[in-house]
Order: structure tokens, then C-alpha cells, then sequence
């Protein structure tokens, strides 16, 4: 050769000429021969040998690849005449009066792993790469700082989304916005639109690409696209023929590598309308919006969360709540079928007492009596169903099944025996009269859930063994006793000592049944 070839190309407002030779590099490197300043290539992005006078371009496993002549290849001759793209870079193989044909728009990638490096955002920041023009950083740094202040002080999701959305219209060229968030399934979903123009009454279409979303989400890698028609990358995408995907941005929504969602930005009837400073904004306000996004989402689950224990602190004792909270599976059927033992304790004496005291008193000595029949009931992991009156109803072997479901409406009900006779002895010696109770308990199938109408529901059971438990504490037991159904003794015969009263009718019931009475441990029957 009688001539020394040339790269040329534009580099900003300069057209620079390097000297063709073995071994120059191409790259993003500040150490390269060739140093093109663009996050869309990479740091050692291509290279160049000489072999007997011909040069060969051999590209160095870069993300965007290498093309001569518009053609990708992974190791090509060159000579002079030849167009070399690399990234957003044109280089024009020339002689030495050979003029640079400038740069070109396409679709880039650029790897979450090498903005972080270049920003700083993780590890040593002093360590950014010098191919990031300060000037830039310093404006993407600005606006962020800005963002994460505004960000931090909301705690709900929309307002979140809201936010986001805003810093993207105040500071980039686009027409339509758009956010998506993963399902835990992996699904997308639109969660917030945002168009400059929008017709009155219109639906806005969405055009989002799922070629895009997957490329982005599965390789978490930021991608502008100066005109995403001409890319062949995505000739099989059918959104971006269907909607004439222009000039586009996406970027994932992430957060110690993890992908929730991608934040999708467009201007459907320019070509090149964003730049790569752009996409620098929006890829670092996307590892914002993330951390933020989750931050609200927490807070969502929380106040669920404390709902459904607020909700479940009316019936429930505190172990059984920790129990249901516990269980990945929350959502139940409105209604089951359960095997439970149901128990009624009714004051006796109650309406005449109430002739004699004035109101505050009565509500007073409810208050004491239904607080120590609720600690009966939690102790033994029961669910107090209501207050009717001055009674009591509570169940076990729901909402959590308990295989030991009548022994523990056995223990509570001698449990509220023992705390009535400290109670008892109290009033004594202030003077007041004392309280007996009756007490029944019987064990069967229930239909268990919330139910009730349109506007009210709660969570009790329904059914014959409910009935039978409530005739027979108001038509069998004495005060001062624990009655129990035959189902029930059978259960806990082997626990308790029990006497058959015999076989009583009830109301509702073709047959009798078998009756018992408990004998409190140590005690008289």
C-alpha cells in the first residue's frame, strides 16, 4: 500500500482522523485509539489488525454490535470507501483528504451494569469513567436530587407514579408516557398513562412494544431507539408496525437487580427525538422511581395487612391471628364447612338486675364480665363470636382447624368457672351480690365465614350445632354448671370427668340427646 488509510468521524462539533494501523482500538475507554464517547458502545468495543497490507475490523464481543456497510459483522476487511458504524458513530475508512459522512440514528442497548459504573451508582462514585461528560452528569444528578426529595415524603403508589411522570414531561421532548409494573406472576400492567395531547373522551391506545418490555425486563438493559421502523431487531414486533413506533425510550424500573417494571416514553411521529443524555435521565430516574415504587407498595401491604388484623382483633386470640397472618394462603372461601364445638355462658339473673341499676352500672358490670369471658376464650385459641345481651357465643376449630376443638371449649369454659369465682369473691367484699353463670357446649359441623348482607357481614357460624349448643345452655344447664353434648363428651371423656343427665328433647330435633355435666377438677358435681 502506497497510501495510509484513515477513520474519520464526527465527534461533537469535531471531525477527528486517526491512522489506520494494526492494532488500533475502538472503544468507550478513555484508553482506546479510537474513544467514541457514547453510552451505545462499548468499552472495548472493536479492533483493528493488519495482515500483509489488509485491514480487518474485528468487533470485541460489544452489546451493540459492529456493521460495515450496514451489514453486522464479527470480523470484515476494510478499505478505503468502507462505512464502519459502532454504536451512534459513523467512521468512514478513508486516504488522508477522504471527508467524515457523519452519524447516523439507530436502536442502542446499554447494560444497567455499565450506567451504574459510569454514574457511580455503585461502588467508589470517584471512579466514574471520564467518557461521561460532566456536564451531563451534573444535569441528570441535579434533577434527580430534586427527585428523590419530592419521592421520599409519598407513601402511596399513585402519587408515586404521579411524581415520576411529572419529572419525565418537565424535562424530556416526549409525547406519551407510560409506566408498567410486574405482577408477582411476572405479568406487565399498565398502571399510568400520560399523553401531552389527548382528545377529549378518547381512549389512548397503548403502544408499547412487548418485543421492548421483554428485551428490557429479561436483559435489564436501557434501549433508545432514534426510529424504531428501521430496526431490524424488531422487524417481528407487530405493535411497532401497528402503532408506527418512532423515536422511543424504555428503561426497567429496578433496584438491587431486580426488575418491577419499565418506565416507556415515546414521540410516535418524530424520528431521533431523544438523545443519549436523555436516556441517561430516565435510566437513573428509573432505579429512583423503583425504590420508591416499593417503598409505597410496602406501605400498601402494610395497611392491608393491619386491616386484616384489626379486623380479625374483634373475634380472634392473639395466637390465632399471628397463625392466619402467617399462612401464605390468605384469601379463603366466603364460607366452609368446619367441625368446631360451639359455646353460649348466659348470666343468670341479668333482666332483674338491670330493673334495680341504673344504666352505667349495667354497662359497667358487662364490661367486666365479657372481659373476663373474652380472656377464657383467648387463652385456648377460641373466636368470640358476639355479645347477645348479656351472653356470650364463641367457637373452636375456626378459623384454623384444631383437631383438639372441644377440649378447648371444655378448658375455657372452666377457665371463665375459676375467673367468675375470683371475680365473685371481690364483689363480696365490696358488698355486692354475686354472679352466677350457665355455660353449654356442643361439637358438630358448622358452616363458618363471613357472612351476612350487601352492607354488613361478620364472621360467625351457622347451623344445627349452634342451635343445639344454645338450647341447651337455656333450657338445661343450672347456674354454676358446664352442660356439654354428647358430641362433645365423646371427644373429651378421656379428659374430664363428666355425669349423664340423661336424654333430654330440644326444640328442632326428632330425637333426644345425650347430656352431661362437667365436674370442674377437685370440685363437687
Amino acid at each position: 500500500m502506497d497510501f495510509m488509510p484513515v477513520l474519520v468521524y464526527d465527534d461533537g462539533e469535531t471531525t477527528r482522523r486517526v491512522p489506520l494501523r494494526g492494532g488500533v482500538t475502538i472503544g468507550r475507554s478513555s484508553d482506546n485509539d479510537v474513544v467514541l464517547r457514547d453510552f451505545s458502545v462499548s468499552r472495548k468495543h472493536a479492533e483493528v489488525d493488519e495482515i500483509d497490507g489488509i485491514f480487518k475490523i474485528r468487533d470485541k464481543n460489544s452489546t451493540n454490535g459492529v456493521k460495515v456497510n450496514d451489514t453486522f459483522v464479527t470480523v470484515a476487511n476494510i478499505s478505503p470507501g468502507d462505512l464502519v458504524t459502532i454504536g451512534n458513530f459513523e467512521l468512514e475508512v478513508c486516504d488522508s483528504v477522504a471527508e467524515s459522512t457523519g452519524m447516523t440514528s439507530g436502536t442502542f442497548l446499554r447494560p444497567l451494569s455499565e450506567f451504574n459504573n459510569d454514574f457511580g451508582l455503585e461502588g467508589d462514585p470517584s471512579g466514574v469513567e471520564p467518557g461521561v461528560e460532566e456536564s451531563e452528569r451534573g444535569r441528570v444528578f441535579m434533577i434527580l436530587a430534586q427527585v428523590a426529595k419530592t419521592l421520599i415524603q409519598v407513601e402511596d403508589l399513585a402519587p408515586v407514579l404521579d411524581k415520576v411522570m411529572d419529572v419525565v414531561f418537565d424535562h424530556l421532548k416526549v409525547d406519551r408516557g407510560f409506566i408498567v409494573l410486574f405482577d408477582e406472576a411476572g405479568e406487565p400492567g399498565l398502571e399510568l398513562f400520560r399523553a401531552r395531547e389527548l382528545d377529549e373522551g378518547g381512549t389512548p391506545e397503548v403502544p408499547i412494544s412487548r418485543t421492548i418490555l421483554d428485551l428490557v425486563a429479561g436483559q435489564k438493559v436501557a434501549i433508545l431507539t432514534h426510529d424504531a421502523q428501521a430496526d431490524e431487531r424488531f422487524e417481528s414486533g407487530q405493535s411497532i408496525r401497528i402503532h408506527q413506533i418512532r423515536s422511543a425510550m424504555c428503561t426497567p424500573l429496578w433496584h438491587r437487580e431486580r426488575v418491577i417494571g419499565v418506565i416507556y416514553v415515546d414521540s410516535p411521529l418524530h424520528v431521533g427525538s431523544f438523545s443519549a443524555t436523555d436516556l441517561d435521565l430516565l435510566t437513573a430516574l428509573g432505579n429512583y422511581a423503583a425504590v420508591a415504587i416499593e417503598r409505597a407498595q410496602l406501605n400498601e401491604r402494610i395497611r392491608a395487612e393491619q386491616a386484616v388484623r384489626d379486623r380479625l382483633v374483634r373475634y380472634h386470640s392473639p395466637a390465632v391471628i399471628e397463625a392466619v397472618l402467617a399462612r401464605p394462603e390468605r384469601e379463603e372461601a366466603v364460607v366452609t364447612l368446619r367441625e368446631t364445638s360451639i359455646l353460649f355462658a348466659d348470666i343468670v339473673g341479668f333482666t332483674a338486675r338491670c330493673e334495680t341499676s341504673p344504666p352505667e352500672e349495667i354497662a359497667a358490670f358487662l364490661n367486666q364480665f365479657f372481659s373476663l369471658a373474652a380472656d377464657a376464650v383467648f387463652e385456648f385459641g377460641g373466636t368470640l363470636d358476639k355479645f347477645i345481651g348479656d351472653a356470650v357465643m364463641a367457637f373452636w376449630g375456626a378459623p384454623l382447624p384444631q383437631d383438639d376443638h372441644a377440649e378447648r371449649a371444655v378448658r375455657s369454659a372452666l377457665l371463665l368457672m375459676e375467673g367468675l369465682e375470683g371475680w365473685n369473691a371481690k364483689r363480696k367484699a365490696a358488698g355486692e351480690d354475686p354472679v352466677s353463670v350457665r355455660v353449654a357446649i356442643h361439637s358438630g359441623p358448622v358452616v363458618v365465614g363471613d357472612i351476612g348482607s350487601a352492607t354488613r357481614v361478620d364472621y360467625t357460624v351457622l347451623g344445627n350445632t349452634v342451635n343445639v349448643a344454645a338450647r341447651l345452655e337455656g333450657s338445661v344447664a343450672k347456674p354454676g354448671q358446664i352442660v356439654i353434648g354428647e358430641t362433645t363428651q365423646a371427644a373429651v371423656a378421656h379428659v374430664f370427668e363428666t355425669e349423664h343427665l340423661g336424654d333430654v328433647p330440644l326444640k328442632g330435633l326428632s330425637r333426644k340427646i345425650a347430656v352431661y355435666l362437667v365436674t370442674p377438677p377437685g370440685g363437687s358435681k
